[in-house]
């Protein structure tokens, strides 16, 4: 239906073919088991800020301009989707009229807190933590509650580090197991760029720069993801020197250069499969 990074026209590519709301962060179609949430830059006037956290989750802040926010309509379709048989798809704006598709998500829970609405004025709002289900070139992994809450370390394989960081999770289990589930997945695919680069920069294939306690440095660059934050699978990670690392951000040929590391992502992992 959707690919993860493809870029699609909102109002043609979503609306035209499913329906919902055309304007506005949450459509809720209702002849399809799809809520489509959409996040943006500009939502922060609003005192919208949406954005990965420490904890792997991706905080998604539920709709309502002014006031308090309130568990109905968009926000109440994301806290019961799994309840009414729904995929949650999350997209990010990347230009007038067009968006990117970043996954599937599940909501995990959800806390109130204190932000600005439109006029300023502070309001409790909703923010989901969502848990962006990991898709790869192969098959999603199922794997049981002993694999997928096994804490990673770097003494794993690569294989053991691929499976911890592809694991789905079991959305009956409680809060507090899946999140501690994204925090270890999280964890898992650095350690797996880091490994499967085995010291050598993936961007230039010169040597680290230097040896760390840990072992040789390299830094773990994400190739599609929203504010450089975003879904954890092998081809979307990548394990580059320093100065390959801010080439793929500030340089002038940026993008350019992140095209390039993706298609080497891409061919790393067919060449593993």
């Amino acid at each position: 239906m959707f690919n993860v990074g493809q870029v699609y026209n909102r109002r043609t590519d979503i609306h035209g073919h499913y329906k919902g709301q055309q304007y506005g962060g949450i459509a809720t179609p209702a002849a399809h088991p799809y809520v489509f949430i959409f996040t943006s830059d500009a939502g922060e006037e609003f005192g919208y800020s949406d954005g990965f956290s420490a904890d792997g989750t991706f905080r998604y802040t539920g709709e309502g301009q002014e006031g308090d926010m309130q568990m109905v309509k968009g926000n109440l379709a994301i806290f019961e989707h799994q309840n009414n048989l729904k995929e949650i798809l999350l997209f990010e704006s990347v230009s007038t009229g067009f968006v990117r598709f970043v996954g599937v998500c599940n909501y995990i829970c959800h806390h109130i807190e204190q932000r600005p609405d439109k006029n300023d004025q502070l309001r409790d709002a909703i923010v989901f933590h969502l848990d962006i289900v990991p898709q790869s070139i192969g098959n999603i992994i199922q794997s049981p509650k002993v694999s997928y809450l096994t804490k990673p370390t770097k003494s794993k394989s690569l294989k053991q580090l691929r499976d911890i960081a592809l694991a789905s999770t079991p959305l009956k289990a409680d809060p507090k197991e899946q999140l501690t589930h994204v925090k270890y997945r999280s964890e898992a695919i650095k350690l797996y760029a880091k490994k499967r680069a085995n010291g050598l920069c993936e961007g230039c294939g010169v040597p680290s720069p230097f040896e760390t306690k840990s072992g040789p440095y390299l830094e773990v660059h994400h190739l599609t993801r929203l504010a450089d934050g975003g879904a954890d699978c092998p081809e979307n990670v990548i394990a580059l020197c320093p100065t390959c690392h801010r080439k793929a951000h500030y340089s002038v040929e940026a993008a350019d250069f992140n095209a390039k590391l993706i298609e080497k992502a891409l061919k790393i992992e067919e060449n593993l499969l």
